[in-house]
């Protein structure tokens, strides 16, 4: 929603969301993991790196070319996309129920993100750039599951920012975006995006080793339901019934598909 209304352009909003923690893990890494952090490792973070780079970059500039709820809807079908990587690359195994719950879930997803409102028309080129900006992310969480079974967080987190940036510098340079902030709005909407999601990044990297990938694909959409409560606590928002139901579905498929996991 931050990118969608700011007036930064999307990929800029990216390079900066890459480029801004690189220091601070770098020092961390330096410090703590420096025999750890190779050249081999470094490269091994290179398909991570540059999936994820390509699709925050993507993505971010799809919400500002197309509808906000289009770009939304679109990124409900990535657990779809996710389960199918996790069966390829790693054997998970994917039952009917798995699939059924996630479809569910799906659509309650989808009813939350229809329940809200939008501005802008969706067009057809920036559903097309959200759609290869999802599937680009889906591949992040395969590559991202292969290395962290190698190395650690940190030196993961380090080298993965680096090659996004490295293939964002580029990308938003042939845009003709603007590389600084021009206002102070503009400042806090970059740290805003950097800062919030990237906490929950750290979280997600943790647990890539310990859960199947396709479990955290069905997970990611719980996304709409924390933008929605989020919305509530900190905007003054409401809740509609419609928006209700969809909650429920979500939390019915997600708590239904991780019973039967625990179960199996």
């Amino acid at each position: 929603m931050i990118v969608s209304d700011s007036e930064v352009h999307g990929l800029t909003m990216a390079f900066w969301r890459s480029w801004i923690a690189v220091p601070f893990l770098g020092l961390y890494v330096l410090l703590k993991e420096k025999k750890r952090f190779t050249w081999q490792n470094f490269f091994l973070c290179a398909p991570a790196g540059l999936s994820f780079g390509l699709a925050i970059g993507l993505f971010f500039w799809s919400t500002q070319i197309t509808s906000l709820i289009n770009a939304s809807l679109i990124s409900s079908l990535q657990p779809l996309i996710i389960i199918f990587l996790s069966y390829y690359f790693f054997s998970e195994k994917i039952t009917s129920g798995d699939i059924s719950l996630s479809l569910l879930s799906i659509g309650g997803a989808i009813i939350i993100v229809l329940a809200g409102s939008s501005d802008g028309s969706g067009k057809i080129s920036g559903d097309l750039v959200a759609l290869l900006a999802i599937t680009l992310g889906s591949t992040y969480f395969a590559f991202a599951k292969k290395a962290l079974t190698k190395i650690g967080v940190a030196e993961f987190m380090t080298g993965y920012f680096i090659w996004s940036g490295i293939v964002l510098t580029p990308m938003m340079l042939f845009a003709g975006a603007t590389i600084m902030p021009q206002t102070q709005r503009d400042i806090i909407q970059i740290l805003a995006v950097a800062s919030i999601p990237g906490v929950g990044h750290i979280l997600l990297n943790f647990s890539q080793g310990k859960t199947p990938l396709s479990l955290i694909g069905i997970l990611q959409l719980l996304m709409p339901v924390t933008a929605t409560v989020s919305a509530v606590l900190f905007l003054g928002a409401t809740i509609s019934g419609v928006k209700g139901i969809g909650m429920a579905i979500v939390f019915i498929g997600l708590g239904a598909s991780s019973y039967l996991r625990s179960k199996r």
